[in-house]
């Protein structure tokens, strides 16, 4: 029942009746990207992790205001974010922006936000997946909240605090790296006819 609801019907809930199942609907799909994107900023897992609690304890201590969020998405990211700064702050430490250590291991690519995870072959799903991975890491993230979390070429550059302009050659780059893989790929196997009607759904996944 929960999983078919928007974030805007589950936060309704959570408002009015303080629904703790609509609650744990939201952690599941915000959980992990949010970890995942706060260890751009911290390269501990556990901190990342620890930042990322702090933001759903934050939630639910002001849950009768989350009806009125418009854009729920840019609030937690920002909510991490700035989390994540202050961290930094009180030890003392510089951002590390963009600089991943092998904790980021743990956080894979959500196959739910992915149309295409209905559309592919497994086998090539899964390469599809680990191309995204091995992205470097400025192309990966921006490719994900773009292509995964819907943000706007605007939003990410506020988010980033980068511009427009850098916000698109990340996208752009992510993009031809994902297609000359996936075409290698193809190129290998030879799985002409289904192959290029995959890679027909790829590349239109892939267009912004």
């Amino acid at each position: 029942m929960y999983s078919a609801l928007s974030n805007k019907d589950l936060l309704f809930q959570i408002s009015e009746n303080t629904d703790k199942k609509a609650f744990g609907e939201l952690f599941q799909r915000y959980h992990e990207k949010l970890v995942s994107f706060a260890l751009y900023y911290l390269p501990i897992y556990e901190e990342a992790e620890d930042v990322v609690s702090d933001v759903f304890v934050n939630l639910l201590k002001k849950h009768v205001q989350l009806k009125n969020i418009e854009n729920f998405d840019g609030y937690v990211y920002f909510s991490v974010k700035n989390l994540c700064l202050n961290r930094i702050k009180r030890n003392n430490n510089k951002p590390s922006l963009f600089t991943i250590s092998s904790e980021m291991d743990h956080v894979s690519t959500n196959d739910c936000s992915q149309p295409l995870n209905q559309l592919l072959n497994k086998e090539l799903r899964e390469f599809y997946f680990a191309l995204i991975e091995d992205l470097p890491s400025k192309r990966k993230l921006v490719f994900k909240l773009i292509k995964e979390d819907n943000f706007k070429i605007p939003e990410v550059a506020k988010l980033l605090e980068i511009t427009d302009k850098t916000v698109k050659k990340h996208l752009e780059l992510a993009v031809k790296d994902l297609r000359l893989g996936i075409q290698g790929y193809l190129e290998i196997k030879g799985k002409y006819g289904k192959a290029m009607k995959e890679k027909n759904q790829i590349e239109k996944a892939l267009a912004y």
